[in-house]
């Protein structure tokens, strides 16, 4: 027997030139072709869904409304003494939804002593550090404060680590990761010290000896929204 003998293709080449056959091997070849087109076009759609998790290259604008907590106090300061207010925060005074940005803070005097021509009094007024969940060392805090001329002292303490009301641009998957660093619970909760220290100045032969100071607390506090 001839090993070398040439394998015999002519059934195989008759079918393909009957016209029937033709047209099945036109359709199972036209079948497989949009098959896998189809099966390109999912896997190219996923990948791209895949790397949108994994790179997170969605775009969005994070705005802030905000809401302000307004408190206040008045306190009669004795010359020479250091007197120390005292405002609970709590979480029942911030709207659902919301954070506390911060406390914008302003104190106010005149003079009280009755006195025609009786010269204004120096106030100092300083926020005391303790154990309210705020940003003690951020560089735009005003801790304190001095006024010799009536006018009043502006104080501010961030609560919200880098937040400033204004609308910031952000990348992530979806709402809630890129909403994740404005979530924060507990933010500014605690007791807000406010401490006051008094110099009266009088009149000769005339007595000055306290001054009534009134402190102004405005809690900035604040809801994340997402967009893209």
């Amino acid at each position: 027997m001839d090993d070398t003998k040439e394998l015999d293709m002519s059934g195989i080449s008759e079918m393909f030139n009957e016209p029937t056959a033709n047209k099945i091997s036109v359709g199972i070849v036209s079948f497989f072709l949009i098959f896998l087109g189809i099966n390109t076009v999912d896997l190219l759609d996923n990948n791209e869904k895949v790397r949108a998790v994994v790179d997170g290259d969605s775009d969005w604008t994070v705005s802030f409304e905000e809401q302000i907590v307004a408190l206040s106090n008045t306190i009669v300061v004795a010359d020479g003494a250091i007197e120390t207010i005292e405002f609970v925060i709590e979480d029942t005074l911030v709207a659902e939804g919301y954070r506390i940005g911060g406390f914008a803070i302003q104190i106010t005097y005149g003079e009280t002593s009755g006195i025609p021509g009786d010269p204004l009094d120096s106030v100092f007024a300083s926020i005391e550090q303790n154990d309210l969940k705020v940003v003690w060392d951020d560089d735009n805090n005003t801790m304190t404060g001095s006024s010799n001329d009536g006018s009043g002292i502006d104080l501010y303490l961030r609560a919200y680590e880098g937040y400033d009301g204004e609308n910031k641009n952000m990348t992530g998957y979806n709402e809630i990761q890129v909403l994740g660093p404005w979530s924060m619970d507990g933010t500014g909760l605690g007791t807000l010290n406010v401490e006051l220290s008094v110099e009266t100045n009088a009149l000769p032969f005339t007595t000055d000896n306290e001054e009534e100071i009134t402190v102004n607390v405005n809690l900035i506090t604040f809801k994340p929204t997402a967009m893209n």
